[in-house]
């Protein structure tokens, strides 16, 4: 009807309501649809601004958005003027359509062209010539889509053909195209290189077999193409799968997610600031104290104040000095010659000189014996030790941590600690707080440790419940990060593969705050149930679980696809594919 003025009032009236919904896939059509309009009015400007404002909103991985979104850039830019760059956006939403066989797209596109100006129907133009490989934006447009597309077979083999046809391979390029193969549910990428200098780059998904091979390929040149074009497929699969271990963030709890290294977690404020400073200190020679109770990860933050330091390289040693004996310590600090002091049966190098070219953590350095306290601060000052037993000094470049978990202000004023010492020891600390403190990271040191634990105990599948977490946030911690992480490795290993961890299953002392809430605070640990008929077979009785669980899910979430999916411990793709194989969903039918 032309009604372009109309088109956008109801494109404003319902924005809001896709907006609150999500809905993006059809907000970005109707971003799309104004945008159009606008263009018609000669709003061009506004016009330009929506579309791009509707390239941020549209899905990642919605072919249809894609397509209308091309085509909508090409509309905007003929309808300014630019009948050149507007005709070739066109033609690649068109040559795309094609490629996934979607008619009704191609009719509307077909029909569109008609109504611009220095267009006509039928096709691309003859008259519009191809800009070169070298026409950047174009060239990101296509990697772009590519990346978005890893679902679709069809559409990421089209615009990676559509690159090597722009470049001097494009001639020996074949592309092969099966259907009707077993049907595979996640995407693939893979590329392989011949003897004879062919290239192959095999797509596949659902039930479609993509082949883009390349003969020729013997230049240094041609096989970075090639390679880099395949690197960009398997990363558009990868993407794609990618997909619902995002959604895990919109979850209340995170869950053990991909297999990690790490240590500890720094994510609150605090805790970042922390790592900060020790990150800016590592790089310095300077002595660090570090302050904290016991369990709070002090030496765990004085191996990576050691992994970020000059002397990296070196050995990372750590000595306890309460663990050892106070007639011993002195030697064990700075080492003895043979026949020093009865029992010395052989000469010992000490643990500074063990430290060489690396860091010492002196752990519990507030227990230092004081008879040893002159000593260490001598080296602290001259860098210099002198063995038991031996009358030469020798100089040893050791970088100094050190930690306590005892006020060693206190111990100053009490006469355990000599002053001068704590001055030299301390001229740079770093407090931290305990576990009680920084309760924003329980949850993740839970996820860190459900992988680290499953691992070690062997456990698949363990998951945590949320009455877990809130169980887990409740409790004052008095052994901080060790009891923590204690606690998680005896649940894990009583637990069986794929249970999902309750507070139930926490030991007293922990759980005592969660129990102490009484049951009218704490949901029906029954839950809502359902009855099975035993007189019929096992699958039909699985069938009817399946469907009582997925539509109780479905009514919590208030029909919000990922968040029930949440709760049931499936992706979303998972649901998608049960609720489909149910007739839930409609399966996408193939134009003709």
């Amino acid at each position: 009807m032309e009604d372009w003025a109309g088109v956008i009032r109801i494109v404003d009236a319902a924005d809001g309501e896709l907006e609150r919904r999500q809905f993006k896939a059809i907000r970005t059509t109707l971003l799309c649809a104004k945008a159009r309009a606008l263009g018609r009015l000669g709003r061009h400007d506004e016009a330009e601004r929506l579309v791009t404002r509707a390239m941020g909103t549209c899905p990642r991985g919605a072919v249809d958005p894609l397509i209308v979104l091309e085509a909508t850039r090409g509309a905007c830019l003929s309808l300014r003027g630019d009948v050149r760059q507007g005709t070739l956006h066109l033609d690649r939403a068109l040559a795309s359509c094609r490629a996934i066989g979607h008619r009704y797209h191609e009719l509307w596109i077909d029909h569109l062209q008609a109504t611009l100006p220095g267009r006509r129907s039928g096709g691309p133009s003859a008259d519009v010539t191809v800009p070169p490989a070298s026409d950047v934006a174009l060239l990101l447009s296509d990697v772009a889509t590519i990346l978005g597309a890893g679902h679709s077979v069809d559409l990421l083999a089209h615009r990676t053909a559509e690159i090597l046809r722009r470049t001097p391979l494009g001639g020996r390029l074949d592309v092969g195209v099966e259907s009707g193969r077993p049907y595979q549910p996640d995407p693939g990428a893979t590329w392989t290189a011949e003897a004879d200098g062919a290239c192959t780059i095999r797509l596949s998904g659902s039930d479609r077999r993509v082949t883009l091979r390349i003969d020729g390929v013997h230049s240094l040149d041609d096989v970075t193409i090639v390679k880099s074009l395949a690197d960009l497929a398997r990363a558009a699969v990868s993407r794609t799968a990618d997909v619902d271990a995002d959604d895990d963030h919109q979850n209340l709890w995170p869950r053990g997610g991909a297999d990690t290294d790490g240590e500890t977690v720094f994510q609150s404020p605090r805790m970042l600031e922390l790592l900060r400073v020790a990150s800016r200190l590592a790089d310095t020679n300077l002595p660090v104290l570090i302050t904290g109770e016991t369990g709070t990860g002090k030496e765990i933050l004085a191996r990576m104040i050691h992994d970020r330091s000059r002397v990296k390289r070196g050995p990372f040693v750590p000595f306890n000095c309460s663990a050892i004996p106070r007639e011993l310590i002195e030697s064990q600090l700075f080492g003895h010659r043979r026949g020093a002091f009865t029992g010395a049966m052989d000469s010992f190098p000490g643990v500074i000189r063990a430290a060489e070219q690396g860091t010492l953590f002196l752990d519990e350095v507030g227990d230092l014996d004081p008879a040893a306290q002159p000593k260490l601060l001598r080296f602290l000052e001259g860098g210099e030790i002198r063995p038991l037993g031996d009358t030469r000094a020798q100089h040893v470049p050791v970088r100094i941590v050190a930690a306590t978990n005892a006020n060693l202000e206190d111990l100053v004023a009490q006469g355990r600690f000599r002053n001068d010492l704590f001055y030299r020891i301390g001229v740079t600390r770093i407090e931290l707080p305990p576990l009680r403190e920084r309760k924003d990271e329980i949850p993740a040191f839970a996820a860190l440790f459900l992988q680290r634990y499953s691992r070690e105990c062997g456990r698949a599948g363990v998951r945590l419940g949320d009455d877990l977490i809130a169980a887990l946030l409740l409790c004052d911690w008095p052994g901080n990060i060790r009891q923590l992480a204690n606690e998680m490795r005896r649940v894990i290993a009583l637990a069986a593969d794929g249970q999902v961890l309750s507070a139930q299953d926490l030991a007293p002392d922990v759980a005592s705050q969660w129990r102490a809430r009484g049951p009218a605070a704490r949901q029906d640990p029954r839950g809502p149930s359902v009855t099975i008929r035993l007189d019929q077979t096992m699958a039909a009785a699985i069938e009817e679980l399946e469907q009582h669980f997925i539509e109780h899910a479905l009514d919590l979430a208030g029909g919000r696809v990922a968040d029930a999916a949440s709760r049931l411990g499936l992706s979303r793709k998972g649901l998608f594919l049960k609720r489909r194989r149910r007739g839930l969903v409609r399966k996408p039918q193939s134009a003709g």
